[in-house]
């Protein structure tokens, strides 16, 4: 009788431990299971949105963001392995040069590694245009502006200003050009002279970007103008007028990719209310006085459709 109950304690010990292990291998599965379909996915597209001027100030009421966001977005997009294509979403009219360069290196890279559709919808001008250079395709809406190549060069002036306000400014400087595009004072000729020397240098570096990437171009694309799609298609800036869909159909296409492969669009992170006020100078504790700016930037004007 004692080997008999010995025996049934074993078998139940041996069911226990069975359904431990099935109950662990059931579990298992479950975990794994999106692990599994996720590997297996054939790949994805990522979509970017740039919006607004191109700056390094974090976030603005222009609906502007820092660069360095895209740029840590583009990077999240090179580093994921079910990332095959990148869409970038762009209405932009451009901005800060060296935020429009920063942002082309980043797109260069990732063109490198992935294949890279530019979407245009609205503004792709200027920096915004240079920074999308790089791209494998590039496809605008039927009603955006494309182009507007070149630099120019903003100086503020506030000296009649500070004359009405009774306020004057000594500046004491160890060189005539110390203290160049000062606000308080109207730009010496050497001090223009010198600002030309300035545009004239970017213009050259973006100049040769669009003739590296796009190959022959029409001459007119240098003289600053902006083209609507079609004209921009003739005139070599761009590879084809289309919408949204076209723009993740070629992304799919050119990435090997099947129909039913997913677009996701990566989101940045949500500002602060003081980011959003006071953009990069929240950060900074301060409101500076502007001096002088070099953009990058097609200063859009007002266009409104009336249909009668």
């Amino acid at each position: 009788m004692a080997e008999k109950g010995l025996s049934e304690k074993k078998i139940l010990l041996l069911f226990a431990l069975l359904a431990a292990v099935m109950i662990a291998i059931i579990a298992a599965a479950a975990l794994l299971a999106p692990l599994k379909i996720e590997l297996g996915a054939p790949g994805r597209v990522a979509v970017i949105r740039i919006q607004g001027p191109l700056s390094y100030a974090k976030f603005s009421l222009l609906g502007s963001m820092d660069v360095s966001t895209y740029v840590e977005m583009i990077d999240r997009a090179r580093k994921d392995p079910l990332v095959k294509a990148v869409v970038l979403y762009v209405n932009s009219p451009g901005g800060d040069v060296a935020a429009s360069e920063t942002l082309y290196y980043a797109v260069r890279k990732l063109s490198e590694e992935k294949v890279v559709i530019a979407y245009i919808e609205g503004l792709g001008t200027s920096g915004a245009y240079e920074a999308v250079l790089p791209a494998d395709y590039i496809i605008a809406s039927n009603s955006s502006l494309v182009g507007a190549i070149g630099v120019y060069m903003m100086v503020y002036n506030i000296e009649d200003l500070m004359g009405k306000l009774g306020v004057q400014v000594y500046t004491y400087k160890s060189g005539p050009l110390k203290d160049i595009g000062s606000p308080f004072r109207k730009p010496a000729p050497e001090e223009e002279a010198v600002f030309r020397e300035i545009v004239n240098e970017f213009f050259r570096i973006f100049k040769l970007r669009v003739l590296k990437h796009r190959g022959k171009v029409s001459d007119e694309v240098f003289t600053g103008r902006p083209f609507t799609a079609r004209q921009a298609v003739d005139a070599g800036l761009i590879d084809a007028v289309g919408t949204y869909d076209d723009a993740i159909k070629k992304a799919r296409e050119l990435a090997g990719l099947p129909e039913s492969a997913p677009a996701v669009e990566l989101k940045p992170p949500r500002p602060s209310l003081l980011e959003v006020l006071f953009g990069g100078a929240a950060s900074q504790g301060l409101i500076p006085i502007p001096r002088y700016q070099v953009l990058a930037m097609w200063p859009e004007p007002m266009v409104t459709l009336v249909s009668g």
